[in-house]
């Protein structure tokens, strides 16, 4: 069974980069956000198995706030993507673990993706419910 993803991007032209890309490669896009606030939403009613989250996000909140609501609510993985990780510290980069650098690569977004759902089949966080 392909895993679901919802993307969370403020930039409508990544946005439907990213569905074309993850599609080719066999991941079902359950959803598209720009917002934090739609982003919490989107996960509590769509389920996904893995959230793509921007740092920087339209609205009040931004995905590290977002990250940590939808972790609340449900327990998946949250693969964060930012175009700013040169410019952080230790503790910055370390709160956006695990994490993608825009411009992105096909390979390594696909490697980082496969692992975030591998961890969490592996250590059998995943929610019964959504079964």
């Amino acid at each position: 069974m392909q895993a679901s993803i919802l993307i969370v991007e403020d930039e409508s032209i990544i946005q439907f980069d990213l569905q074309s890309r993850l599609q080719r490669l066999g991941y079902a896009v359950v959803g598209l956000a720009s917002s934090g606030e739609e982003a919490v939403a989107k996960a509590a009613e769509l389920k996904p198995d893995l959230v793509l989250m921007d740092v920087r996000l339209e609205g009040q909140m931004d995905g590290l706030e977002a990250a940590q609501k939808i972790r609340a609510i449900r327990n998946v993985p949250v693969l964060f993507l930012t175009a700013h990780a040169a410019g952080m510290g230790e503790q910055e980069l370390a709160a956006l673990h695990p994490c993608v650098s825009k411009p992105f690569r096909v390979p390594e977004l696909k490697s980082a993706i496969a692992k975030a759902l591998d961890h969490r089949v592996g250590n059998g966080s995943s929610d019964p419910a959504s079964n």
